[in-house]
């Protein structure tokens, strides 16, 4: 009797370790000592899985329009993003009234929250079943929190405020059909036959909106021409859409979080890079400087925060152009946060595409190409020179993704090739 009582004891102490042992095994590496730490909690029920499942969803869904998945994915995204939170709601709230867990903010482009949690608030959370892993934010946490303009809007250093947004308003005008009549192509947009797509396809972006996730845009007329329009929204400090942003006319600011989001720095690399996308000809300059130049530019400021993903796709964005990387940096599993959000956008019909980056100089071969050009689905593009050239600079692959959670594939025998596409490249002659 004894002996039975002993080993059923033995089997309870079993049980519980390795109960105690899965549950470890949902937190992160670093995430230990007793001061709270940034983190981020995925949900375990997620649109997308891991590693396969959005290869996977594109052939089922091959055949099916584009604005049909974007309904359907996004609204998938939400009610998963409810559902888990209301499973998890009590504990959070509990272990925020203990103390253990602080500033939470929720997100559905990626179904989880960010939070900052003691170690002892993450175990509670990854002994959860709707949680299915908590990740320590190897990136600064302004890109998943919420940063109000107060603190941020004085360390501007260029024009900003209603004056910008109220000047665009007054210099947008009704654009008729494209037309190449008396207007002047430069050499790197013939190069890449952009003329032949106008003139023989008809292509000229007619209709898509491009997301330019950058620093901002100059008010000038070959510009503000092609700033996408929010139809909903007035200039009044009121949200009229009700999509949660104030005066959003032509995009969002999420460092300042303010719809004050035209002007730009120097260098003025937001209106350089939309220039190229989008830029109209003028009277005063009958160039047209953008492969698309019927595209619409919709304008983000706070490069990476996870709130300017979904403003993206939930506001009609086709195409996000990324100006940024994160090169350099031991990120972990923290990688697989962004993947999954790129396979979301992607699933519902975002094309993200951004330059390699520019390290070929700088850092050693396979970690030239980083965060999030690295992603299987987000088009990285290379630098060429005038003479068909590579670029000096222009970073180089291949990328790897071996041994991170969810996905741990392209290991360094069979890595992720990159990069994908090439431009000309700006910076030499």
């Amino acid at each position: 009797m004894h002996h039975l009582c002993g080993t059923a004891w033995l089997f309870c102490v079993a049980l519980v370790h390795a109960q105690d042992v899965q549950k470890h095994e949902k937190i992160d590496d670093g995430l230990n000592g007793t001061s709270p730490m940034p983190v981020f909690v995925r949900m375990a029920d997620q649109l997308l899985a891991g590693s396969g499942d959005h290869e996977a969803f594109c052939h089922r869904n091959a055949e099916r329009r584009r604005s049909e998945l974007r309904v359907e994915v996004v609204k998938t995204l939400r009610a998963k993003a409810e559902k888990s939170w209301a499973a998890v709601a009590d504990l959070v709230g509990q272990l925020t009234m203990d103390g253990g867990v602080s500033e939470v903010h929720r997100y559905w482009i990626i179904n989880g929250f960010a939070c900052s949690a003691s170690r002892q608030a993450c175990e509670k959370l990854a002994a959860h079943d709707a949680v299915g892993f908590v990740y320590r934010q190897t990136l600064p946490s302004h890109y998943t929190g919420v940063v109000r303009a107060s603190t941020q809007r004085s360390s501007r250093s260029w024009p900003r405020g209603r004056r910008d947004l109220q000047a665009a308003l007054d210099m947008r005008e009704k654009e008729g059909p494209f037309s190449m009549e008396g207007v002047e192509v430069p050499w790197n947009l013939e190069r890449i036959r952009a003329d032949k797509a106008w003139v023989e396809e008809g292509v000229t972006g007619e209709g898509v909106v491009v997301a330019l996730m950058d620093s901002g845009l100059q008010v000038t007329p070959a510009l503000t021409k092609a700033l996408w329009r929010n139809a909903g929204e007035v200039l009044d400090g009121k949200d009229n859409d009700g999509n949660g942003f104030v005066d959003d006319l032509f995009g969002y600011d999420f460092a300042s979080d303010s719809g004050e989001c035209l002007g730009d720095g120097d260098p003025s690399h937001g209106s350089f890079c939309g220039g190229i996308i989008a830029g109209r000809p003028t009277a005063e300059q009958p160039m047209v400087t953008g492969v698309a130049p019927r595209a619409r530019l919709m304008v983000i400021r706070g490069t990476g925060r996870l709130r300017a993903y979904e403003y993206a796709l939930a506001n009609g964005a086709d195409i996000l152009s990324m100006s940024f990387t994160w090169s350099g940096r031991q990120l972990g599993n923290y990688r697989g946060v962004y993947r999954l959000i790129h396979e979301h956008l992607d699933a519902a019909g975002v094309l993200s595409v951004g330059g390699a980056g520019n390290y070929a100089l700088s850092i050693p071969p396979g970690r030239q190409i980083a965060l999030p050009k690295d992603i299987p689905c987000v088009i990285a593009a290379a630098g060429i020179l005038k003479s068909g050239e590579r670029a000096p600079p222009s970073s180089r692959g291949p990328c790897q993704w071996a041994g991170v959670v969810y996905y741990d594939d392209y290991p360094p025998e069979a890595p992720l090739e990159k990069p994908d596409v090439t431009g000309v490249f700006g910076g030499y002659p």
